[in-house]
């Protein structure tokens, strides 16, 4: 079976869309499911280009008047309708994933597929908050149309979290959750542990935004150092991606720039991330309370299990409906303190029995419910029997 995922990003910037597609492909592709991929690319010159399988189309600049997101996700859903349903018939598809929770999209690819009478379904999981930058740029209007309008259309949702799962519900949507995928590649060796000459270290892995609450994770690290700890904050990946996080960045970095103790690496290729994720003598991730968070799963999770580290979470939606304290993970207060968050590094620093039992727990967990294995063959199941309720209903 030949399944197409359309998108409207970019396939040549790295990001957590491209990230769990790859999984899903790698997951499929022993099943008998090939994936193909579809998205934009400022390389391409002609209309769109198929290099095994992706699909690049050149990205239009049509409307300019109106805000970044609607923007781009018109441009892309007109090349959709232009060109979806020629790429159908060269590559044989049979199904399609849109990967999107924007009515922009979601609505012109949903045409094409009940014109080519093949199955559709949606996978994503942002829900943003209701806002004034999100007003402006068009992101509330297309999500909400979407929830209220266009999701209704499509024959099935894939979900990250049981908030979405209860939407597709809602609307009588069949649906499958799968929060994230566990990485099969990578060289993670639990084994390198913390010696008594070196520095407790705490990882984080992200852009410095808001969401991440950063500022509660430098402070908790302050504390540990002012109470005489030997701790060191190490924060792996890209910061600066767009305006918030550069303003985020920069107000941050000029405060912490003289703590010799936190570290920020950049952009780095996967085997030093791998070396410095398993260097860890724990994790960390934090969310606010918010629709965003209660609806989205991180896909650098089941990163963070692989390892074998415990792994800091805010106790919240969805984290916990999967996870139990000091179990799978280790859990501070939704209310995301400092102190909090510094009393779990201490804790963890104390308890090397505690700290390895989580870790361990954790990665078993994942093992069981992220694997490209077990995961594999239950989306396998949810498309076919869509493809098969498509059929029966076009004959």
């Amino acid at each position: 079976m030949n399944i197409i995922v359309c998108t409207s990003i970019d396939l040549q910037i790295p990001c957590a869309a491209i990230n769990r597609i790859d999984h899903l492909k790698r997951a499929l592709k022993p099943l008998g499911v090939n994936i193909y991929i579809c998205g934009s690319s400022n390389q391409i010159k002609n209309n769109y280009s198929i290099e095994k399988d992706k699909i690049y189309f050149r990205k239009k600049n049509k409307f300019k008047f109106l805000p970044k997101a609607i923007k781009y996700n018109i441009n892309a859903g007109i090349f959709y309708s232009e060109n979806l349903g020629l790429i159908i018939k060269q590559l044989k598809i049979e199904g399609i994933i849109i990967y999107s929770m924007f009515s922009t999209l979601i609505e012109p690819i949903e045409r094409v597929a009940r014109k080519e009478k093949i199955f559709v379904i949606t996978d994503g999981g942002e829900k943003y908050s209701v806002n004034l930058q999100n007003l402006l740029n068009g992101i509330n209007y297309m999500q909400y149309r979407a929830i209220f309008y266009s999701l209704k259309k499509v024959d099935g949702l894939m979900v990250c979290s049981p908030r979405w799962q209860n939407y597709a519900n809602s609307i009588g949507k069949r649906s499958i959750l799968f929060p994230s995928f566990l990485p099969e590649n990578g060289n993670l060796d639990s084994k390198i542990s913390r010696t008594k000459n070196n520095k407790f270290r705490v990882v984080f892995m992200g852009s410095i935004s808001p969401r991440e609450k950063p500022k509660t994770i430098f402070n908790a690290i302050l504390i540990c150092q002012k109470l005489g700890y030997n701790f060191q904050l190490t924060i792996i990946g890209r910061q600066s991606f767009n305006l918030v996080q550069k303003i985020s960045f920069k107000s941050l970095s000029r405060e912490f720039k003289n703590n010799k103790d936190i570290k920020f690496t950049g952009f780095i290729s996967d085997s030093e991330r791998n070396i410095l994720l398993n260097s860890a003598d724990c994790l960390v991730l934090l969310r606010p309370p918010c629709k965003e968070t209660y609806h989205l799963f991180p896909t650098r999770l089941p990163e963070y299990f692989k390892t074998q580290k415990p792994v800091i979470l805010t106790k919240l939606e969805p984290f916990s409906f999967f996870y139990e304290h000091k179990k799978e993970v280790y859990f501070i207060k939704s209310n995301n303190r400092a102190k909090d968050l510094a009393n779990a590094f201490i804790d963890l620093y104390k308890n090397p029995k505690l700290s390895a039992e989580i870790g361990f727990n954790g990665y078993k967990y994942a093992e069981i419910n992220y694997s490209y294995e077990n995961l594999g063959v239950k989306i396998k199941n949810f498309i076919e029997n869509l493809y098969q309720k498509n059929k029966n209903r076009i004959r």
